[in-house]
């Protein structure tokens, strides 16, 4: 089925053709057996709100490079999706526009794209492969969380904003790359990536949000960059493996001193600055750890003092 392309407009008022906007609305398309593989005519430039959504027979669709844009949920809950062929020039792919995609195993986005929306393919249970935007901006909260099968992520270096939540729960993911122009990782950006075992930290990154690294039992150490002023609350927390991090003297807050509750086999804590600093951060306090069965360890502290950083 090949349906008569929509013009939109709010007023139902006619225009001149070059200002007509040639937007896929929902319910131009039906969900029906004959639409299983689609190609959006060239001149679309938007993929509306809902346009797909909960679609149970869609399975590969083909987007032109004259689409801008692919709206809120656009493809959620498209039940067989399983491709989606892009050509460059869509510069934002809006929140939830392909979650909740059971079938979606590999996603490959063109460089047009900027933006990539609040959980825009969150709960895509089987995508193990994606390939991310040279020119992606940001990354909204919840992304690619419940991703379970996506094994590893490269964040390219124009992306300046991961938002919070980003790859949380993402079970099967071993090793992320992550922008060097990052300055933030957010709260529980990777929270619950339990195979977790490689990060490449941003140089720039100034700040460790709440839970980010919470429940990576795989990572075994950590060298955190010298620019890095602050760590949240429970940060790395039940990193059950994790066996030695190096703190830099310029940190000038760690949010809580439980930041490591539950790191069962934490031995050793390498601080860049002097021991009158690192007694400033701890506000003179022991830095202690409660293991997972409820008994406390304090991990030794090695004192550095570089005179360079931070």
């Amino acid at each position: 089925m090949t349906p008569e392309f929509f013009f939109g407009s709010p007023e139902n008022e006619p225009k001149a053709e070059n200002e007509l906007d040639h937007v896929v609305y929902a319910g131009l398309y039906e969900d029906l057996p004959e639409n299983a593989h689609l190609k959006i005519p060239d001149g679309t430039v938007e993929i509306a709100e809902n346009a797909f959504r909960d679609f149970q027979n869609l399975e590969t669709v083909s987007i032109p490079g004259s689409v801008k844009r692919i709206s809120a949920c656009a493809f959620s809950g498209c039940a067989k999706l399983r491709a989606v062929e892009f050509a460059p020039g869509c510069t934002e792919i809006g929140d939830e526009a392909f979650a909740f995609c059971p079938e979606l195993t590999s996603f490959y986005m063109p460089d047009s794209v900027h933006r990539i929306g609040e959980g825009c393919f969150e709960g895509c249970a089987v995508l193990s492969r994606i390939r991310l935007s040279e020119a992606v901006e940001t990354i909204g909260s919840g992304a690619f969380a419940f991703c379970f099968n996506l094994r590893d992520v490269t964040i390219p270096d124009s992306c300046y904003l991961l938002e919070f939540n980003a790859f949380a729960s993402c079970y099967s993911l071993e090793a992320v790359k992550l922008s060097d122009n990052m300055g933030l990782i957010d709260e529980s950006t990777f929270e619950g990536c339990r195979s977790l075992t490689a990060v490449d930290l941003p140089r720039r990154l100034h700040k460790i949000g709440r839970r980010a690294f919470k429940g990576c039992k795989k990572l075994a150490s950590l060298i955190l960059p010298m620019g890095l002023a602050e760590i949240g609350y429970d940060a790395f927390a039940s990193c059950t493996s994790l066996v030695r991090i190096a703190i830099p003297k310029g940190v000038k807050e760690l949010e809580d001193l439980d930041l490591f509750g539950g790191c069962d086999r934490l031995a050793e804590i390498s601080f860049g600055g002097s021991a009158e600093e690192w007694e400033s951060l701890t506000h003179g306090r022991t830095l202690t750890v409660e293991r997972s069965d409820c008994s406390v360890a304090t991990p030794r502290i090695s004192i550095l003092d570089l005179k360079f950083g931070g």
